[in-house]
């Protein structure tokens, strides 16, 4: 039998019934980034571990076992769970999926832990939600290999006067014409204000999302985002 680990901070991403008592739990670690692990009995009314294993709950877990799919052998809670609600659930929800998704098992990643706790904190500040996603979908790329890099497409600086599009294994590109986000167009403006943590202009902020959209779209593929479709149906009009 494998040793186990020592405790570690902890969030849980996601978890799925499993068998007819037990749970898989998708986990981000400190230490050991994702970690996929069978929680046993956790769906017991005696479990111990039941209360705990909630998302956006800091956690510290310990595990055990040499294959992908670990045991989880150890389990505490740090503190009171961020209680989110509405727009902030949902973003919430956004990033579980995300790192749900994307990252691999087994692969420290120490700086998007700390972005991603950070981002939690702030969820519920409404001038600080947007800039904290930003921030960690910033951080995920980055984690993943894909570095956004602010210098156009030969190295060189980006001009706040000036217009770019940004093209795969290329980087930005200076274009002609007016900048429309929705169309993948930025002002250098709004592009220096993102690389500077400069959120105070809408524009900026507009621009960060179209961006960041644009640069996870090949990462997430066709499949859709469950938390996007929730926040379009959230954001619909009442028939009352």
């Amino acid at each position: 039998m494998s040793q186990a680990s020592d405790f570690q901070p902890a969030w849980l991403l996601h978890s799925r019934p499993y068998r007819e008592t037990s749970a898989l739990a998708w986990l981000l670690t400190l230490e050991e980034g994702r970690v996929n692990a069978v929680v046993r009995g956790v769906r017991t009314k005696k479990s111990r571990y039941r209360a705990l294993l909630q998302p956006f709950t800091p956690l510290l877990v310990r595990v055990s076992g040499k294959h992908e799919l670990k045991n989880l052998v150890g389990l505490e809670a740090t503190s009171a769970p961020h209680w989110l609600s509405g727009e902030a659930l949902v973003c919430g929800l956004y990033a579980n999926e995300l790192l749900s998704r994307l990252l691999l098992p087994s692969q420290a990643c120490p700086a998007l832990f700390r972005d991603y706790s950070l981002l939690l904190q702030l969820l519920n500040n409404t001038d600080q939600r947007e800039p904290a996603l930003r921030r960690f979908e910033l951080s995920l790329l980055e984690h993943l290999g894909y570095p956004l890099l602010f210098n156009d497409h030969l190295g060189a600086p980006l001009a706040k006067e000036c217009l770019y599009r940004w093209l795969p294994e290329q980087g930005f590109l200076m274009v002609q014409g007016i900048a429309e986000p929705h169309n993948r167009t930025y002002t250098g403006a709004s592009l220096l204000a993102i690389a500077n943590d400069d959120w105070q202009e809408k524009l900026t902020r507009k621009t960060a999302k179209a961006l960041t959209r644009q640069l996870l779209a090949p990462l997430l593929g066709n499949k859709p985002l469950l938390s996007r479709q929730l926040f379009l149906q959230m954001k619909k009009p009442s028939l009352k």
